[in-house]
């Protein structure tokens, strides 16, 4: 008897089980609780599903998945969109996705879902897929991406020096380790899928003497990995000192930063360099000749913007690159007496020096310690046998100077420019460096500061707050300054003195949009200006003779910056930013770089469209009617003067052979010396607080990262703020799908391909003007994506396929910010 209960108890568990499943399934396919379906297997078995995924595993393809949805009788099962949800995510990140029912399928039931996704990132994703809310089969699923091959393009020597400096100093006879961060075609760190093959066979370093492109000097290498920090290091030893040119190669393709300038020396000599690095009051000093400048070769014509072709590298073939770099001198004799000349080297400067009696001196030139000037060294003279080296910062006159201590002075010079920067190549690292520095200077600590109180009025932010620190020491601005704002109750605990540096800094660099000088705080001082009628065009300071403002104001504005600088280097919730859009012509000026006519892209557009590239593209005779000479105008268009941009410009004709100096002479007037007062008292004003040389370790992009910070680009900001034209059917979702999945280097470009600017403005995309626009070009089917940055639009043609489109708008954002598909 108690068999038969026991049986019956578990027969009555199975039958509630059954129904139970009979009904959860039945329901979650008609929701009648059809029990003859679910006797016949009409319904949805989630256990049958099936998925195909796609072979692809490394990044830079589409990746896709099939999942076939059947009966549980083992028919095709219908499905569609609102019934299956499906999820993808990179560590925290949800990926954009496509998911569709192709319509061709085989069967007249469309039980296929097929899901694509853009793979940037490598390493693990998660993902789930869910029928009615609850995962199919096995789901979520992880899949592994590996990073792609190495790129020679994304990869990067680092040379332990500042990037702009392609020269590395060593010992002979011992290893000289440089680190290589290698990266994919998406920068993914691809150190992992490297083995010993490629370390002996892909790479390649060759090294060759300056003087003979046919001498090989002795010396050894390998490239191993260094497996804790996922880099590679180069080792390598030169037996012989000199000074070398090498080339990093990877498939016989220069890497970035892999040609570069090496000089080699002896023990003596390194000791030498070191104790000139680390001298107190340092001024070390090199006799020298100086070479007239009719000895020295022509200039080529078209000189590239420096500070850009730097801090890439040079990338042109080893051979070539030393045929330019040795032929320094004419082949015409140099003068039998030369005149003898003193070459210092300070922390801050290169001085060249001509001496009378030993006593009495002439400064000849004066060069500024800093990335922008190079050293170049040459061939040795023929006469003299002694090496030869060019001292050249790309806009003033090359100076070209015989010097038996040649590779000493070289070596001293990027050994303290090196310790000026604090050893370090990484921005990063660079600004984590600046600010020890800074707060070593000026003996500071977060805590123990004294403060100083001031009380603003709002209504008059500019004048007042020049009033209430004109009179401040140089300790006095170190100061915690604690605001109080006239007539307003309110205790500053942080709150008011990040709103004060705000308004001031809204009234000092916000171009005047118009009027008198009511209403400074809310439409600009007219201290600053900018060259296009734009509300995002960049700034530079206005002449005081038209803004009406004393110089004192200016070195208030720099002043103001260098207090932004310390209250971000003390950290936390001292950090203060410069709100501001400066124009690069002044940033290269704040680090010592010098202007040329290529800074007219960017900070007054017009006139490089107009003029200057009106001059570049065509032949320009004496009969253009161009002189090396500048109008003024009033604001109401009448002439004030013209000045000569060199002597006796007015008489001197631009022609082919002369208009790059033309060009650069207009900018170095317009961009500086019209404004050299006011840039010299915000300078004055800046290195009261932050020392030059301090700052000397940035270039002009990385000094705006460094007062301004920098504004990520939002795909959701960008969609929410976008003007669509055109009826796009499923080319828009996947646009933003792509989108979503790129980098945000990927997104700079795509931002620089469609408006000509990789920045936004202050608010993002909702301040763009004009607004962002996609519009569809159907009839230009197939073909790449087009832009018109004038009007910030972007034109999408039409595409079949999701991966497709994807390859043709990744050639267009790599290949048209450089030139490709611009309209």
């Amino acid at each position: 008897m108690g068999v038969l209960v026991a049986f019956g108890v578990v027969a009555a568990f199975c039958i509630f089980r059954w129904v139970i499943k009979w009904h959860q399934n039945a329901n979650s396919v008609s929701g009648d609780g059809n029990l003859l379906k679910y006797i016949r297997g009409q319904y949805l078995d989630k256990d049958k599903c099936k998925i195909r995924w796609s072979h692809v595993n490394t990044v830079g393809e589409t990746y896709s998945f099939h999942i076939s949805f059947f009966f549980n009788n083992g028919e095709p099962y219908p499905i569609s969109d609102d019934e299956i949800a499906i999820e993808i995510w990179f560590n925290e990140t949800k990926i954009n996705h496509i998911s569709d029912i192709p319509s061709n399928q085989d069967d007249e039931v469309c039980n296929v879902l097929h899901t694509s996704f853009a793979v940037r990132q490598s390493g693990q994703y998660k993902v789930h897929i869910r029928y009615m809310g609850v995962h199919v089969l096995w789901s979520p699923y992880t899949r592994e991406f590996e990073p792609g091959p190495l790129s020679s393009e994304q990869t990067v020597l680092l040379r332990t020096t500042h990037s702009l400096l392609s020269v590395v100093t060593m010992t002979e006879e011992k290893n000289h380790q440089m680190e290589i961060i290698p990266r994919d075609s998406f920068d993914n760190n691809c150190c992992s899928v490297l083995n010993k093959e490629d370390f002996d066979q892909k790479f390649g370093l060759t090294l060759v003497e300056i003087n003979s492109l046919d001498y090989n000097p002795p010396f050894v290498w390998e490239v191993e990995k260094k497996i804790s920090s996922q880099r590679l290091v180069l080792n390598f030893t030169v037996y012989q000192a000199g000074c070398y040119k090498a080339e990093l190669t990877y498939e016989d393709r220069p890497i970035k930063n892999g040609v570069f300038d090496v000089i080699v020396l002896t023990d003596d000599e390194a000791t030498e360099v070191k104790q000139n690095v680390h001298k107190k009051n340092l001024s070390v000093w090199f006799e020298c000749r100086i070479v007239p400048s009719e000895c020295l070769l022509d200039e080529p014509k078209e000189r590239p913007n420096r500070s850009r072709v730097l801090s890439l590298g040079d990338a042109s073939p080893l051979k070539s690159s030393m045929k330019q770099r040795k032929r320094i001198l004419s082949t015409e004799p140099t003068p039998n007496k030369l005149k003898k000349v003193y070459c210092y080297i300070t922390p801050k400067q290169l001085i060249i020096r001509e001496y009378f009696l030993k006593i009495f001196f002439r400064r000849m030139f004066t060069f500024r310690l800093s990335p922008s000037t190079q050293l170049i060294c040459g061939e040795n003279d023929e006469q003299s046998g002694l090496p030869v080296v060019i001292v050249d910062d790309g806009f003033h006159t090359k100076v070209c100077l015989i010097c038996a201590r040649r590779n000493i002075l070289a070596a001293t010079f990027v050994g303290i420019l090196y310790s000026n920067m604090g050893r370090s190549e990484s921005y990063d690292e660079k600004v984590k460096y600046f600010h020890t520095q800074l707060l070593k200077h000026h003996q500071l600590s977060v805590t123990g500061r004294d403060k100083i109180e001031f009380t603003i009025d709002r209504n008059d932010i500019l004048h007042s707050s020049y009033r209430a620190t004109k009179d401040l020491s140089t300790s006095s601005w170190l100061k915690r300054f604690v605001i109080k704002f006239k007539h307003e109750e309110g205790l500053d605990w942080g709150g008011l003195n990040r709103e004060w540096i705000h308004l001031l800094c809204k009234a000092i660099f916000q171009p005047r949009e118009g009027g008198s000088g009511d209403g400074i705080a809310d439409n600009g001082s007219g201290m600053f200006r900018s060259l296009k009628d734009d509300p995002q065009a960049l700034v530079l300071p206005s002449s005081h003779v038209q803004s009406g403002f004393k110089l004192k104001y200016y070195e208030l504005a720099g002043k103001l910056v260098g207090k932004c600088l310390i209250q971000t280097a003390l950290g936390g919730e001292n950090t203060r930013q410069v709100t501001a859009r400066f124009a690069r012509s002044f940033l290269c000026q704040i680090v010592g770089l010098p202007v040329t006519y290529h800074h007219f892209e960017s900070d007054d557009p017009d006139l490089f469209t107009s003029k200057v590239r009106y001059i570049l593209d065509n032949d320009i005779t004496s009969d253009a009617d161009i002189s090396f000479s500048e109008e003024e105008y009033s604001s109401d268009g009448k002439l004030l003067k013209v000045v000569d941009l060199v002597a006796n410009g007015s008489e001197m004709s631009v022609t082919n052979e002369n208009k790059h100096k033309y060009l650069d002479r207009m900018a170095h007037y317009r961009l500086h010396k019209s404004i050299k007062p006011e840039i010299e008292s915000f300078i004055k004003g800046l290195n009261s607080l932050v020392p030059d040389e301090m700052l000397g370790a940035f270039d002009e992009n990385e000094v705006e990262l460094l007062l301004c910070g920098s504004s990520k680009i939002n795909v959701k900001d960008m969609k929410e703020h976008c003007i669509v034209s055109g009826h796009f059917g499923k080319i828009l979702e996947w646009f933003w799908a792509l989108a979503s999945s790129f980098t945000q280097a990927e997104l700079a470009r795509l931002l620089q391909f469609t408006t000509g600017c990789s920045h936004l403005p202050p608010d993002g995309f909702k301040s763009l003007e004009p607004q962002f626009k996609i519009s569809y070009m159907p009839f230009n089917e197939g073909a790449l994506p087009t832009a018109h940055t004038c009007f910030n639009e972007l034109c999408l043609p039409h595409y079949d396929t999701y991966e497709e489109m994807h390859r043709m708008l990744k050639i267009a954002i790599t290949e048209g910010s450089t030139g490709f598909g611009l309209v």
